[in-house]
């Protein structure tokens, strides 16, 4: 599973066979990595060594690390791409609304897939979000359904590498979306509005017209841009 590695970079080659061996089906999501003893001794370096690696895999998300020492592939891996490239998005300097216009386009294609794949389960799950949100006057448990909504969205898109940038995305506009959802509750009719959008986006979706879906995505995001010009000033 694991080979001798080379001495020019073995920090990033150690990296490599970890994740050659997940995408080659050696190792699967859960799966408990050798010892820390065996693998060191596999790949020819120091357990020290090793513990670096591994603790940079735990924190991007594609190992986890429990009690003992233990190190499993994550079950999560979709998620792994998030803090990076949230990050790297930091480090661009990317203004809140740029990072909105690249999540509204990520959000459309979710929406597109999303009525593509839409299960009768997926359905029931979308259909639960939308009675919670027409029933519910609690600010917190409305933002909190409002997250939930485009997250199932975004998973019914089945497309790991969309899903991914765009949760890393949705990590730096989340304060002002927050800011938008407390908005938008001062404003009843702003709530009926966007009320409305999710429960037509969520209608499309589960009768599986994609271009319906995209037009109801692209409405609302055009909605929360326009809030976002007025919180701003933009």
């Amino acid at each position: 599973m694991f080979t001798e590695i080379r001495k020019e970079n073995p920090f990033q080659e150690i990296i490599d066979q970890i994740l050659e061996n997940v995408q080659s089906g050696k190792l699967h999501k859960g799966d408990a990595l050798p010892a820390e003893r065996v693998m060191a001794e596999s790949l020819g370096i120091s357990r020290p060594m090793l513990r670096e690696v591994l603790r940079a895999l735990n924190i991007l998300g594609v190992i986890t690390t429990v009690h003992g020492g233990a190190n499993y592939i994550s079950e999560n891996l979709e998620n792994s791409m998030i803090q990076p490239l949230s990050i790297l998005f930091r480090l661009n300097n990317s203004s809140v609304y740029q990072n909105q216009q690249l999540r509204a386009a990520l959000e459309v294609e979710c929406a597109i897939l999303a009525a593509r794949n839409c299960s009768p389960v997926d359905a029931a799950e979308l259909q639960l979000i939308i009675a919670k949100l027409d029933v519910s006057q609690d600010e917190s448990e409305r933002a909190d359904l409002d997250r939930q909504l485009h997250i199932k969205i975004g998973e019914m898109a089945k497309n790991p590498m969309i899903f991914g940038v765009m949760s890393a995305s949705a990590q730096l506009t989340e304060n002002i979306i927050t800011g938008i959802r407390a908005y938008i509750m001062q404003k009843q009719q702003s709530v009926a509005h966007v009320d409305e959008q999710h429960r037509n986006l969520v209608s499309a979706i589960i009768i599986h017209d994609e271009e319906l879906a995209e037009n109801c995505m692209k409405e609302h995001m055009r909605t929360i841009e326009n809030y976002i010009k007025e919180i701003s000033g933009m």
